[in-house]
């Protein structure tokens, strides 16, 4: 007798679906764990397994992969007592995520272990789910203050010996990011950015030509008054001057993107009315929104970087009409990228002034201001002006 399979029901047939909000968390946190970039990840798991998404969960996938790159030290100490084995990335990945949900964003255990458990690979299920109940049960003991708030001990100790409480308040404010507000134009800026912008607007009433050397992604550009009658963009790196483009062709079209080396520039001598040079750095005011940084960032790196914020303050200089004014920014607190990069280059540079900030958020800075993180709940920012007298 012919013995043929029934055809199937439907409910029977394997349903397709889009990934959970946990399944694409995981799966980014596993890319970042090969050292790819937080933000580029999130970005383009969001944009394909996560398109389907419904906007909450879209933002618990953000929190869930952001909130755990960030506090990877903290949950790193929950768990280690209770492995003993090298673990797979995928394998790490659900745990860290498991265990920042108990421990940081206080999801009851039950549903916490579970869902992990669910998302975790099948080959490890079990260990998941054993690991995943004794950190519930856990009432952690920290052995210092850097591993509990997750930072390098190189960056806790040097906040504390420059700032002291009040650079441990710094550190802990940035473990909670700005939500940063749309601007009029709908393009999202943080405070301490949109401060620098409006800094630079105050220094130059009458407007005229204005160059941002280092003006990618574009926020600060696009944020420039209307009393600009040019304003130029400049950016060395071809993608990220892409990017910069398209920001521009969104929120300030008459913008001109140029892509060039900011320490040697196709601009001539006394090009510009204004220059501001927003200047790569060690990104130590801005580790809320950045939650891989702390854990890229090197200090050694600092001294490379106070080089080419040299070079660049040099060049913007050079593109400096008389009378013209020169900003420079640096979202950091480093003592190295703030006072000593723009007490050297006034030094050699006595044509140069001071100017008086305008606005109370800024703090006193050796001759120029500074917002810690913890002041208004923003990103550190460091700034200094200066008119060309001659």
């Amino acid at each position: 007798m012919d013995q043929r399979r029934p055809p199937r029901h439907k409910s029977a047939i394997r349903d397709v679906r889009s990934p959970t909000s946990r399944q694409v968390a995981v799966q980014a946190l596993t890319e970042i764990q090969t050292g790819s970039r937080a933000n580029v990840v999130l970005a383009a798991f969001l944009g394909d397994q996560g398109r389907g998404l419904s906007e909450r969960d879209r933002a618990f996938v953000t929190e869930l992969v952001q909130g755990t790159t960030r506090m990877r030290r903290a949950v790193d100490h929950l768990l280690q007592p209770f492995i003993t084995r090298k673990l797979d990335t995928d394998v790490l990945a659900a745990l860290r995520m498991g265990a920042y949900q108990l421990h940081h964003l206080r999801t009851p255990a039950h549903a916490a272990v579970n869902d992990t458990v669910s998302v975790a690979p099948r080959r490890a299920r079990g260990l998941v789910n054993a690991v995943l109940r004794k950190v519930a049960d856990v009432d952690p003991e920290w052995p210092d203050e850097a591993t509990q708030f997750s930072y390098p001990d190189w960056i806790w100790n040097l906040f504390l010996e420059r700032w002291g409480q009040e650079g441990r308040a710094s550190l802990i404010s940035m473990n909670t990011p700005e939500r940063p507000l749309p601007r009029f134009d709908g393009y999202i800026q943080g405070q301490a950015s949109r401060w620098v912008s409006e800094a630079v607007d105050d220094a130059s009433p009458n407007g005229g030509t204005i160059v941002d050397l280092c003006a990618a992604p574009g926020g600060k550009a696009t944020a420039c008054g209307a009393a600009w009658s040019k304003i130029w963009a400049n950016e060395i790196d071809p993608t990220r001057a892409r990017a910069l483009s398209e920001v521009v062709e969104n929120y300030r079209p008459e913008i001109q993107v140029v892509v060039s080396d900011g320490t040697n520039t196709p601009f001539g001598d006394g090009f510009a009315d204004a220059v501001l040079v927003d200047a790569p750095c060690s990104g130590l005011g801005a580790l809320g929104r950045r939650s891989d940084a702390r854990w890229h960032i090197s200090k050694e790196a600092i001294t490379r970087l106070t080089g080419t914020q040299d070079a660049l303050l040099e060049e913007a200089l050079r593109i400096l009409r008389p009378s013209g004014v020169l900003t420079y920014s640096v979202c950091t607190t480093t003592q190295q990228e703030t006072c000593g990069v723009t007490q050297a280059f006034h030094e050699r540079h006595q044509e140069l002034r001071s100017l008086e900030l305008q606005g109370s958020h800024w703090r006193p800075h050796c001759n120029g201001g500074l917002v810690l993180p913890h002041d208004y709940e923003t990103d550190g920012m460091a700034i200094f002006q200066w008119v060309r007298e001659k």
